[in-house]
């Protein structure tokens, strides 16, 4: 199982790192081009469709570093037991929201999916699609967690190391 695990966090920065490079060259090269009076018009819905994949690659990417923001004064003065059981009931809720998320991000996928893009003349779920594929893929990396607090260990790898904070 950590053998998948490790390869599908793998996948997720390669993909993450090359949309990144993707959406930064293709705005560049779309911006010249337009300078020059011979706009790529299609690079508008392409660069939507990538950031929207970018966004929640992303998100994923900072959860399993516990990178989003937080405020643990409180929790802070608990005791080790306590404050275990409270992560894990945040773990859930945060699970709970996420799994409703995707329900209704993979409801709307197939709503906008007969929906072309105009330009690219694709259908629209490729935009929508990200939505319940990285709500899913932050569902696992909350399920890794949970098994880690249970468990009694941290939930990142280095918990003393640096983390970036979005």
């Amino acid at each position: 199982m950590h053998k998948l695990l490790s390869a599908l966090r793998l996948v997720e920065r390669t993909f993450a790192s090359a949309l990144l490079a993707a959406t930064v060259t293709l705005v560049i090269v779309a911006s010249t081009a337009r300078y020059f009076g011979v706009p790529v018009i299609w690079a508008i819905e392409a660069v939507q469709a990538m950031f929207v994949w970018l966004c929640v690659i992303a998100a994923d990417l900072t959860l399993q570093r516990a990178g989003h923001f937080s405020v643990d004064l409180v929790a802070s003065l608990l005791p080790p037991r306590v404050r275990r059981a409270l992560d894990v009931l945040n773990i859930l809720l945060a699970a709970a929201l996420l799994a409703t998320l995707a329900w209704y991000g993979m409801r709307f996928a197939s709503i906008t999916g007969g929906r072309p893009l105009p330009m690219l003349g694709l259908t629209s779920a490729v935009a929508t699609g990200a939505l319940p594929v990285g709500f899913a893929l932050m569902l696992i990396t909350l399920a890794e967690q949970l098994l880690a607090r249970l468990r009694g260990q941290a939930t990142v790898a280095d918990p003393a190391g640096p983390r970036e904070v979005m």
